[in-house]
C-alpha cells in the first residue's frame, strides 16, 4: 500500500514537474537570445562611433592606415583619440543642367 502511494506520489509530481522545466528552458533560451541581440546591438552603436575614416590622417593602405597611432587605428582605444581631425569635405557639385542643343547632338 506505501509503495503504490509513492509511485502515484511520484507520478503526479512528475506530471507537475516535467512542463515546467520544459517552460523554465523555453524561458531561458529566448532570455539568452534577446540578452546576445541587445549586446550585439550595443557593440555595433560603440563601433560605429569609431571615427577613423573620417580622420585627416587616414590613408586607407592596407600596410599604414594611419601614420599618427597605428596601433590604435579601427579599435574601440580611437573612439577618443587625441590626434582626430575631421578631413576636408568637399561641398557636392551640383549636376550641370543639360542644354537642348546638347541633348540634339549626342543622339544624332
Amino acid at each position: 500500500m506505501m509503495l503504490y502511494f509513492a509511485i502515484s506520489l511520484t507520478d503526479s509530481l512528475l506530471a507537475l514537474f516535467c512542463p515546467v522545466m520544459i517552460w523554465a528552458v523555453l524561458l531561458s533560451f529566448f532570455l539568452a537570445l534577446f540578452f546576445a541581440i541587445d549586446d550585439g546591438i550595443k557593440r555595433l552603436w560603440r563601433l560605429h562611433q569609431i571615427p577613423c575614416d573620417r580622420c585627416r590622417y587616414y590613408t586607407g593602405s592596407q600596410y599604414l592606415r594611419c601614420p599618427v597611432n597605428p596601433l590604435a587605428v579601427f579599435s574601440e582605444e580611437a573612439i577618443h583619440c587625441g590626434d582626430f581631425e575631421p578631413a576636408c569635405q568637399r561641398r557636392p557639385q551640383r549636376p550641370k543642367r543639360l542644354t537642348k542643343q546638347w541633348r540634339l547632338t549626342r543622339y544624332r
